[in-house]
């Protein structure tokens, strides 16, 4: 597991702008609310983060679960549009109710399922090294592709392509294999989580955009990785479709994170909403957005 600082956080996000959605701020300056409740009538749908909005590990945020309530009682529609690699929308529900949140399939769509979808178009599986352990909910439609986790991190001849699926099981060392083993060459990049990192407990760890990012530094890669999660528009624009909302000004994107969340938001023409419970707990959050020169539409202490 490595632990990064929020600055770091903030450094690698901002080193590598080009890969994401170009920056679209609100005209105005971010108004603070007390927390969703006092604008939720403004909009038909909300989209969710999870980590760092609804729960920090397995544990919810303070609020949160009072938060989905209120959205129930007042009959707004919503969807968790979460950059988890590790469970698709069949079977989060059953992870987010152990968190109490009452969530049904629909109302969830993460990274994987997106992932998924690129994932069931492969016809060259034998060309493609996956970082993910051995044992993923995804392994059916890995059958055939290089797991890198299993060569402790070195890249066979043969792989033209790297997918950054989930960092669990991932270690210091594959990671330096893997980094020596890609010198010299160049890659197709695939990212199933783009986050550079996510809070868990007190601590923000490092998730498959910070390798990524680390990988490619080293080894001078030229091709733009391809993301299949935040801040890429089409987990955005693939809620929204399901959803049926028309009208963007009436969606709402709620999340902890400038540079995935809040830039995504505002690119695919929703309002946005920044909480300070997650990465930036703790910190000016006036002085992030100063710094990262992404803005919301509101702030709020918590959902």
């Amino acid at each position: 597991m490595v632990e990064l600082t929020p600055d770091l956080l903030n450094q690698v996000y901002a080193k590598h702008l080009d890969w994401y959605p170009a920056i679209k701020n609100p005209e105005r300056s971010p108004v603070h609310i007390n927390g969703i409740g006092d604008i939720l009538d403004q909009f038909d749908l909300v989209l969710l983060d999870s980590y760092g909005v609804l729960c920090r590990g397995p544990k919810p945020i303070e609020g949160a679960v009072e938060a989905i309530a209120l959205m129930r009682e007042r009959q707004k529609k919503f969807c968790v549009v979460s950059n988890d690699t590790m469970t698709r929308r069949s079977i989060a529900a059953e992870k987010y109710q152990q968190r109490g949140f009452d969530f049904s399939a629909r109302e969830v769509l993460t990274s994987l399922d997106m992932t998924d979808a690129f994932l069931e178009t492969v016809t060259s599986p034998e060309s493609i090294g996956v970082i993910a352990p051995l044992e993923h909910p995804s392994n059916h439609l890995l059958e055939g592709m290089v797991r890198l986790n299993g060569c402790n991190g070195v890249i066979p001849d043969q792989v033209n392509t790297l997918l950054f699926l989930t960092g669990a099981g991932w270690t210091g060392k594959m990671q330096k294999n893997l980094t020596q083993s890609g010198t010299t060459r160049q890659f197709r990049l695939l990212v199933g989580n783009p986050d550079i990192g996510a809070p868990n407990g007190n601590k923000i760890v490092a998730t498959p955009g910070y390798f990524l990012a680390d990988f490619a530094e080293q080894t001078d890669q030229k091709s733009k990785p391809e993301l299949f999660g935040k801040p890429a528009m089409s987990i955005f624009q693939q809620a929204i479709k399901e959803y049926g909302v028309t009208d963007l000004n009436r969606v709402l994107m709620v999340g902890d994170t400038l540079y995935t969340d809040i830039l995504g938001g505002n690119a695919v023409g929703c309002k946005t909403l920044l909480l300070t419970c997650g990465v930036y707990q703790g910190l000016n959050i006036e002085e992030q957005i100063e710094q990262a020169e992404i803005s919301p539409d509101f702030i709020a202490d918590q959902l």
